[in-house]
């Protein structure tokens, strides 16, 4: 029950191209802008308007339709927009962003603090553990020294 794709709307159309291209819905999703749960609402309407089986058979009935090779590929947005969109929401990126950078400092490595942000350790549990009550212990001593500065403030105050 093959039928032409008259009935169906552009994104129909596009999401079916894709199908045939054999792009998933994830990657449909990804290049016109949707979700996957949207690409297949759209998928499943047009295999039901069209009476095909599955999804692959309706494209395949698409691409094969004498109606296809006048449509006009569907666009988003025109490059300048979307180069423009990518130039003002790139995420900026610093030394930490690198894996290969460290991210420690001299200070912190002349204290002995494990390495921070993205690079792998390859201490073993004894020197973890180490490592973390050096950090306990660090915190214990500026949070008293803090306490003692609060309250010789509090008591030169009042």
């Amino acid at each position: 029950m093959q039928q032409t794709n008259a009935g169906l709307t552009d994104v129909q159309v596009n999401c079916l191209r894709l199908v045939a291209d054999g792009y998933t819905s994830k990657e449909i999703a990804k290049q016109l802008g949707l979700t996957p749960m949207t690409v297949d609402q759209y998928l499943h309407r047009a295999k039901k308007s069209m009476g095909a089986p599955d999804r692959r058979t309706a494209a395949r009935w698409l691409v094969e339709s004498p109606q296809s090779a006048a449509f006009k590929p569907f666009e988003l947005k025109s490059p300048g927009v979307a180069d423009m969109a990518y130039a003002v929401t790139r995420p900026a990126s610093s030394e930490g962003d690198d894996p290969r950078t460290p991210t420690t400092s001299q200070w912190q490595t002349r204290i002995g603090f494990p390495p921070l942000g993205g690079i792998r350790t390859t201490l073993d549990g004894g020197q973890k553990t180490q490592a973390i009550l050096r950090i306990a212990g660090l915190s214990l001593i500026y949070t008293t020294a803090f306490a003692l500065v609060l309250s010789g403030a509090l008591k030169a105050f009042s």
